[in-house]
């Protein structure tokens, strides 16, 4: 199986310095088959910005990919983060430009966020899980533009609860209908290593649930450490990879054009 790096983010996301082609170098260290980079666009993201300037971003990434053309495989993508009040733009900002792969991740509902609390004020842990699941639910119904669907467990990381981990059996009907709806329209889910650091054990999502999606049917799958250092690239990602055999998948899944090779 492949080991690939399909999560990662530079200067050109508002949340990290990191220069790009110290990821790749790390990349290469790191013995990675494949790269591929996914800065952030979030529509009208509380207290941050998270724009996006698409052509810079573009041209480097090129350059790079050019560069190093004999040591390693580089694509070009986007983390966008699903938002069913933005639709319109965020569909239209993906059909503009020539992404090789979308990750569509729910980082706001409603205009609240998570990294700072605000979404959690006056919820129990229950009540807010929840409504992470069901709004990622409608999100995979209503978006075609993404190819998988990024860090399932992300509600774990913040929150002021005490115990974060998610009892996915509360939630598993919504879950298994997210998949469900994932099979359908062909689109797929990453384990992002950045779990690792917040429970220990394992990516987002937990590998239960890795192996539930694949028991109802899914095949598209990419392993991503949400780096926004250069440190962290590949980081967990043979871990990840060697799991994904257990359970069963003959490869991870990389993308050109959007389409899946």
């Amino acid at each position: 199986m492949r080991v690939i790096d399909y999560h990662m983010h530079t200067h050109f996301s508002g949340d990290s310095e990191a220069n790009p082609r110290e990821h790749v170098l790390q990349a290469i260290k790191m013995n990675l088959d494949e790269i591929c980079f996914t800065d952030h666009r979030d529509f009208n993201y509380p207290i941050d910005s998270f724009e996006l300037d698409v052509e810079n971003y573009y041209q480097t990434i090129q350059a790079l990919k050019e560069e190093f053309k004999d040591q390693i495989t580089i694509k070009w993508g986007i983390e966008m983060g699903l938002d069913l009040e933005h639709q319109e733009e965020i569909e239209k900002l993906i059909q503009s430009y020539p992404f090789d792969f979308v990750i569509g991740s729910i980082h706001v509902i409603h205009h609240t966020e998570f990294y700072y609390g605000e979404f959690f004020k006056g919820k129990t842990k229950e009540e807010a899980h929840r409504e992470f699941f069901e709004e990622t639910l409608k999100c995979v119904k209503a978006f075609d533009c993404f190819n998988v669907l990024g860090h399932l467990d992300y509600i774990v990381r913040y929150g002021p609860y005490q115990d974060k981990t998610v009892d996915h059996a509360k939630y598993q009907d919504i879950i298994d209908e997210i998949f469900k709806t994932l099979i359908k329209k062909g689109k797929g889910i990453e384990v992002n290593t950045s779990g690792y650091k917040d429970l220990k054990i394992c990516g987002f999502p937990n590998y239960e649930q890795v192996q539930r999606y694949y028991d109802l049917g899914g095949r598209i799958i990419t392993i991503g450490t949400d780096s926004h250092t250069s440190d962290r690239v590949g980081e967990n990602c043979l871990t990840v990879a060697k799991k994904y055999q257990e359970i069963g998948f003959e490869d991870v899944s990389t993308f050109t054009g959007r389409v899946k090779d």
